[in-house]
């Protein structure tokens, strides 16, 4: 029986030889440091746009720059399209796009109880449903055509809500919903399994600081975190018995003590956790580059989508930066670490 699982691993990973020649391809089209500092140097955002065509984004050469979120959002779509097209075992990478599915029902949540529009949160043809299903469903209560997962979690979403009537509920309960979703989806394999769980650590560790910053107990805290992560949770409620400045050294044998001891220096000092999750993302792209160890697997494909998400979001950064009169040194503060 073992002999058999085995061979069926090999084999799996084996059918993965072609899609990792080409993303090795593909990693070399990244952008890298010195591509960020030709775009921190543009004078403005009209020239950034223009650096970017240079640089391989060819619909911004044929766009123009108050379409960049169409354009952003469409490498976005071409992004999950090539993942659908190399991957051979789609079980393997499904938990990626899934990830969409439950972003779009939190849009649509908070338009339904909110009244907030969902429009520029929404990013149709990439997760596995139709946003307009997610829509009809959250709207019409009838969810049968959704998968279990995804049904669920706007059951729980909708009870939360009408017990507490606050927002962060929504954000919550979807939250949970999608971190027992992929701990599951991503079982038995350890590189998905150890980005799960320190997308969950990192998560739980940010909300543990919200919740102390509005001065929230214990009972409050353990109803916020997220399950999948490696972080015991009673470790984590023990937390908010401490000063927060002794937070990183009660961590300091995790693999998180210096994104938390940097970040919580810059939440005494400005107030914010922009830097804890600039951090967290860097962290996160660390861990993703032991992909480009394996000789073939899901793990290249996996760290090159992840990697080109966070380009994605650094030239939303740079953009809405740049469009907004942000210096060059605050632009380069909240830039994310490339994968090259």
């Amino acid at each position: 029986m073992v002999v058999e699982l085995l061979e069926t691993r090999l084999e799996q990973e084996g059918a993965f030889a072609f899609a990792t020649g080409r993303i090795r391809a593909l990693e070399a089209k990244l952008l890298n440091r010195a591509h960020y500092q030709r775009l921190l140097d543009a004078a403005d955002a009209s020239e950034a746009w223009r650096v970017l065509a240079e640089l391989g984004y060819t619909k911004a050469a044929e766009r123009k720059l108050e379409d960049y979120e169409d354009v952003l959002t469409g490498e976005l779509r071409e992004l999950y399209a090539l993942l659908a097209a190399l991957s051979p075992t789609p079980e393997r990478t499904l938990w990626l796009q899934r990830r969409y599915d439950f972003h779009h029902i939190k849009a649509y949540l908070k338009a339904k109880l909110l009244g907030e529009d969902p429009t520029e949160s929404v990013f149709d043809g990439v997760g596995t449903v139709s946003p307009k299903l997610i829509e009809v469903s959250v709207n019409t209560g009838v969810w049968s055509e959704l998968p279990p997962e995804l049904a669920a979690s706007i059951e729980r979403a909708l009870r939360a809500y009408e017990s507490t009537h606050q927002a962060q509920t929504i954000d919550t309960v979807v939250d949970q919903g999608l971190f027992t979703y992929l701990h599951t989806a991503t079982g038995g394999y350890s590189f998905p399994e150890m980005l799960v769980a320190i997308w969950a650590d990192l998560l739980n560790l940010k909300s543990l600081m919200r919740a102390k910053l509005m001065g929230k107990d214990r009972a409050f805290a353990q109803g916020v975190l997220v399950p999948g992560g490696s972080l015991d949770a009673s470790r984590l409620l023990a937390l908010m018995d401490a000063a927060m400045e002794t937070w990183a050294d009660e961590l300091r044998h995790t693999p998180y003590a210096e994104v938390l001891h940097r970040g919580l220096a810059s939440l005494t000092e400005r107030r914010s956790l922009a830097l804890f999750e600039r951090l967290s993302d860097d962290f996160v792209t660390g861990f993703l580059k032991r992909a480009k160890l394996a000789l073939y697997g899901a793990e290249p494909l996996i760290a090159y989508v992840l990697a080109k998400e966070t380009e994605l979001k650094n030239m939303r950064i740079l953009l809405v930066g740049k469009l907004n009169g942000l210096s060059k040194e605050i632009l380069e503060e909240r830039l994310r670490e490339p994968y090259v």
